[in-house]
């Protein structure tokens, strides 16, 4: 792991906050974003934002990451009913670690204890984010957290929101019980109710079945399929936020017609069978933005 700075404190209740030795350097006025984010669709969802402030620095500026930490035994991230269920604890430390270190590299700090204490609320607000993007992240906020960033706070989920299937921390399963044969990624505005904030965009549908028509084995399958148009989809949507900012809307985005914009090789890409391999993380190209 990249060189780093571990503090422990007991106020965070569980995990740790790691802060890099050599801190990146922004003093554009970008948009200040703060991301709330684990496995592996949050840390290619990181890599993008990273890559878009490389190349426009006076744009964005991510100044924080939150992660969950699936190894401590005091944290409360529902880890038997979500996804981490799925994987085994030395695969949860090596996804936690891979977040870390991401984070490192970059120069940023990355918080894996609880976010609603005094402790980490003062982090936040020495952070001053904002937008707040939120992508597998396994607390609960609250008012101060997601109400703080001017410019909105917005999840992405792996389910059909539209038709009122698979809120909460089975989006996998519910598809399944449901019958669905594709299942879209959405981007809320987050409230106090779980996954039922307004919805500001809706991917294009994405096949979660096999050749054959039947289910993968594993549901790390169709996390991976559903969650690989997540990074295009952050790109759309802080583009769409910095554009809003530059107008002086200081306020959420309302509506992004992801299906409109999207490149038909991405739609035809995300509509492929998925496959029971799981080393397969079913990439899709780099937003139009991102390309050198």
């Amino acid at each position: 792991m990249t060189e780093l700075k571990k503090i422990i404190n007991e106020a965070s209740l569980w995990g740790e906050y790691y802060k890099p030795v050599s801190q990146k350097m922004n003093s554009g006025n970008g948009l200040r974003v703060v991301l709330f984010a684990s496995c592996n669709c949050g840390n290619i969802v990181l890599n993008n934002l990273w890559l878009f402030e490389q190349k426009y620095p006076r744009l964005l500026n991510i100044i924080g990451v939150v992660t969950d930490d699936p190894v401590d035994p005091d944290a409360r991230i529902s880890l038997k009913k979500r996804i981490w269920s799925q994987y085994s604890p030395v695969e949860r430390c090596e996804l936690k670690d891979k977040i870390i270190d991401t984070c490192m590299k970059i120069g940023i700090p990355c918080y894996t204890g609880a976010v609603k204490t005094n402790y980490f609320r003062d982090i936040y607000q020495s952070w001053n984010p904002g937008a707040l993007i939120m992508f597998c992240f396994g607390q609960k906020l609250d008012t101060f957290l997601f109400d703080f960033p001017a410019m909105g706070s917005y999840n992405l989920h792996p389910s059909d929101l539209p038709k009122h299937i698979g809120a909460g921390t089975q989006p996998f399963q519910n598809a399944i019980r449901n019958g669905l044969k594709t299942s879209p990624l959405v981007i809320h505005q987050i409230t106090e109710l779980i996954d039922m904030g307004p919805i500001v965009g809706v991917s294009p549908p994405v096949n979660i079945c096999l050749e054959d028509g039947s289910y993968p084995q594993s549901l790390l399958t169709l996390l991976e399929k559903i969650t690989s148009i997540g990074g295009w989809m952050t790109i759309q949507l802080i583009f769409d936020i910095i554009n809003q900012k530059a107008r002086g809307e200081m306020k959420p985005i309302a509506w992004i017609d992801f299906d409109k914009i999207l490149p038909a090789e991405i739609k035809q890409k995300l509509m492929s069978p998925a496959t029971n391999d799981l080393t397969e993380m079913y990439e899709v190209p780099l937003h139009p933005l991102l390309e050198k």
